[in-house]
Parts: structure tokens; sequence; C-alpha cells
């Protein structure tokens, strides 16, 4: 039998098991998705700002990216002929 109280309320069905991997994935990817728009919503309202952003960040990658090129190529070694 239903417990009073739940009836009293209006919930008349079982509880959901909420502790499965699954339960919690779909609600990992809720919570992603509420992320992704709340920032394409900021990229929408604040155009400049995420241009800003996308451009330091490029720059960023592109001279850690030139330091690291660099570092692992072969140290040059100065030959002398004479």
């Amino acid at each position: 039998m239903a417990n009073v109280k739940n009836l009293r309320t209006g919930f008349t069905g079982e509880l959901d098991d909420a502790s499965g991997i699954a339960t919690r994935a779909k609600q990992a990817a809720g919570y992603v998705r509420d992320e992704v728009g709340a920032v394409a919503r900021n990229a929408q309202d604040h155009p400049s700002a995420t241009s800003t952003a996308l451009l330091v960040f490029g720059a960023a990658a592109f001279v850690a990216g030139y330091l690291i090129g660099s570092a692992s190529g072969e140290a040059a070694t100065r030959r002398s002929y004479w």
C-alpha cells in the first residue's frame, strides 16, 4: 500500500532509483547541455569579448607550439672547419 502522506500530495508511484550509472550520466549530460547553452548565449550577447578571448587563446597556443617545437629540435652544433 502507498504511503498516506504521499497520496495527499498527489504522488502515487514509486521513487526512481537515482544511484545508477545511466541516471548519473543523463544528469551530467543535462548539466553540460545547460552550460553550453549559457556559453552560447553569452557569446551572442558579447561578440567582441568572445572574439578577443579567442584571439588571445589562439596567440597563446601559437607561442606555446612555437616554443615546444623549437625546444624539441636538435641542438645546433658549432663546427669548426679550420
